[in-house]
């Protein structure tokens, strides 16, 4: 019976907004999703297409829980692949500039820069500040080349991060 084509089977998919575990609720789920849509819908339902929720659930649910993939595939009613490519499109998407530019900007005019003075000031008395830094190592999986580059000074793979924020906790840079 060679060369017969065989009917695929589909697992069933759970409902993404009925599970647990994204660090958000259903309204910020729908929010990312209408807020990515663009970046992550697919352009047919062929082969049963994921609609962009069921994409930003599995994104979210994966950075949230640090899950294997395999594990978030099986919760999905997906395979631990299709998890690995829609993690991959979710962060692609997140960190289009369009989208970074929404939530993240460092304040340029010297109003903006007025007002985080004052914010700082009225916070702890310290004047003329814009921002705070702090960093960290966020450790990763160790890459297959310049391996030894991503090694920090506690002997675990890492990048090196850098944060910026404004008085309101609010990310600047």
């Amino acid at each position: 019976m060679a060369g017969r084509n065989r009917q695929r089977v589909f697992q069933e998919r759970k409902e993404p907004l009925q599970l647990y575990g994204y660090r958000m609720n259903a309204f910020g789920i729908r929010f990312v999703s209408r807020m990515l849509r663009p970046y992550l819908e697919s352009p047919t339902d062929r082969n049963h297409a994921l609609s962009v929720t069921v994409k930003v659930a599995i994104g979210l649910r994966f950075l949230a829980t640090g899950k294997m993939q395999l594990c978030n595939g099986d919760d999905f009613g997906v395979s631990q692949p299709t998890v690995s490519r829609v993690v991959t499109q979710f962060i692609n998407a997140l960190t289009m500039p369009q989208i970074v530019a929404r939530f993240i900007k460092f304040p340029r005019s010297d109003a903006e820069v007025r007002l985080n003075q004052i914010g700082f000031h009225a916070i702890a008395g310290f004047p003329g500040i814009v921002g705070v830094i702090d960093g960290t190592h966020i450790r990763i999986v160790a890459p297959s080349q310049n391996e030894a580059d991503f090694v920090n000074r506690k002997q675990f793979h890492s990048i090196n991060v850098q944060m910026v924020f404004d008085h309101r906790c609010k990310i600047i840079d």
